[in-house]
C-alpha cells in the first residue's frame, strides 16, 4: 500500500489501499503537514488487511474441511434445501427435484453437464410436463449449484452458462361471479369458506396465508380480520383486511358453528386443519359442470380484477392483497373481462369503410 505526495492537491499525502473482503481499491488523502499521520494510517491498514485476510483464509479452510470429498448431486441439493427457511418453498422444491434426483442423485456433483440438463428437459417434454414447470425444476438445480460454489462445496459451477427460456405464463381467467356461485353451490363446507373468503379478500389460497387464519384473527364486531402475511419479505406478520357485509354475515354464522366444535381454524375439515384442497377443488369443478381450467389461486386473481373493474383504488387493492408493489397487481393479477374488451373495440369512431360496400 503506497504512500505518495502530490503537490498540486489540497491534501497532497495520498494512501492507496485495498479492502480485504472485497479487494476493492480505496484512497485516503491527508494534509501537507500530515505525512506521519498518513504513514501511520498506511501501517494500520496493512496490519488490518493481513489480519482480515487471515480470517478469510481460515473460513475457506473450514469450508473445505466441512465439504465432503466428491460431493454427490443428492448431497449438494439436500444441503441447499436445508438453507431454505420457508417450509412451503422447501416442500415445493422437494417435489420438483424428485425426478432429477432419481436420475442424477448418485452422480458426483461436478460431473453434471449441460448435456445432462438438456436430456432431462427432453425427458420432461416426453412425459408431458409443461415447459414452464420443467424450466422451474432445472432453475432450482442451477440456483443450488451457484450457492454451492459461493460456499465452497464446489470449486467450479458446471452449469454457470445455463440459459433457460422464460415461457409465457399460462394463467387462466379467474372465475366469473356466475362460476363462483356454481362452485359455491356444489362445494363441501370447508371449500365454501375458501371460495367466499378468497373472492372477497384476495388472500393467498394455501398454508402460507388463508389456511393459517384463526378465529382469534377475525373480529366480526368491527368487521375486520388480520390476515397472516406469507413469508415474502412483508414487514409485518399480518395485514388488516376490512370485511364486506355479505362475507361478514357468513363469518358470523361459521364462527358460531366452530365455537360449538371448539375449532380454532377458520378453514378446517371436520375440525382438523387443512393443508391442501386439490382433490376437493377438482371434484367441485366436476360437480359444478365447469370444464375449463380454474385454480384455487385464481380466486385471488378474481378479487383483484373485480375490485379494479368496479373502481377500487390500485394502492388499496395492493395493500389488501399484501403487495408492497402496486405494479405486481397490474402485471400478474389484473384480468380484463368480455364487456371491457367489447368497450375497447368500440372505443374509436368508425372509419366509415362499410359505406362503400354493396348492401345484401
Amino acid at each position: 500500500m503506497p504512500v505518495f505526495y502530490l503537490a498540486y492537491k489540497r491534501k497532497p499525502w495520498i494512501v492507496k489501499y485495498r479492502e480485504p473482503w472485497t479487494n476493492k481499491p480505496r484512497v485516503k488523502s491527508f494534509g501537507k503537514d500530515e505525512e506521519e499521520k498518513a504513514r501511520a494510517f498506511e501501517r494500520a491498514q496493512a496490519d488490518l488487511y493481513e489480519r482480515e485476510r487471515e480470517i478469510i483464509r481460515r473460513a475457506k479452510r473450514r469450508r473445505a474441511a466441512q465439504a465432503p470429498a466428491g460431493i454427490t448431486v443428492d448431497d449438494l441439493l439436500q444441503r441447499y434445501m436445508d438453507t431454505l427457511s420457508n417450509p412451503s418453498t422447501r416442500a415445493a422444491n422437494d417435489y420438483h427435484l424428485r425426478l432429477f434426483l432419481s436420475i442424477y442423485g448418485h452422480r458426483k456433483a461436478h460431473c453434471i453437464s449441460m448435456e445432462d440438463v438438456a436430456a432431462f428437459l427432453e425427458l420432461q417434454a416426453k412425459r408431458g410436463v409443461g415447459k414452464s414447470t420443467a424450466c422451474r425444476r432445472v432453475g432450482i438445480v442451477r440456483t443450488a449449484y451457484t450457492w454451492a460454489v459461493r460456499w465452497g462445496l464446489l470449486s467450479v459451477n458446471p452449469l454457470a452458462g445455463l440459459q433457460l427460456s422464460s415461457p409465457t405464463p399460462q394463467t387462466p381467467d379467474p372465475p366469473t361471479a356466475r362460476e363462483a356461485r356454481m362452485l359455491f353451490a356444489t362445494a363441501a363446507p370447508h371449500l365454501q369458506r375458501v371460495i367466499a373468503i378468497g373472492m372477497a379478500t384476495g388472500a393467498r389460497i394455501g398454508p402460507s396465508e388463508l389456511f393459517r387464519l384463526r378465529w382469534t384473527d377475525v373480529d366480526t364486531r368491527v368487521a375486520v380480520l388480520r390476515m397472516p402475511n406469507a413469508s415474502k419479505g412483508a414487514p409485518l406478520e399480518a395485514r388488516e383486511v376490512p370485511l364486506r357485509s355479505d362475507l361478514l354475515r357468513m363469518l358470523r354464522q361459521w364462527e358460531k358453528e366452530d365455537a360449538a366444535l371448539g375449532c380454532p381454524w377458520v378453514i378446517h375439515y371436520k375440525g382438523r386443519p387443512v393443508r391442501s384442497i386439490s382433490r376437493a377443488w377438482h371434484n367441485t369443478l366436476r360437480r359444478a359442470g365447469i370444464s375449463r381450467r380454474i385454480r384455487p389461486y385464481d380466486l385471488r386473481h378474481a378479487f383483484a380484477s373485480r375490485s379494479l373493474d368496479h373502481g377500487a383504488e390500485l394502492k388499496c387493492v395492493a395493500e389488501i392483497m399484501g403487495h408492497a408493489n402496486e405494479k405486481m397487481i397490474v402485471r400478474f393479477y389484473r384480468h380484463t373481462n368480455p364487456r371491457a374488451r367489447r368497450k375497447a373495440i368500440n372505443a374509436a369512431p368508425s372509419l366509415g369503410l362499410d359505406k362503400n360496400m354493396d348492401p345484401d
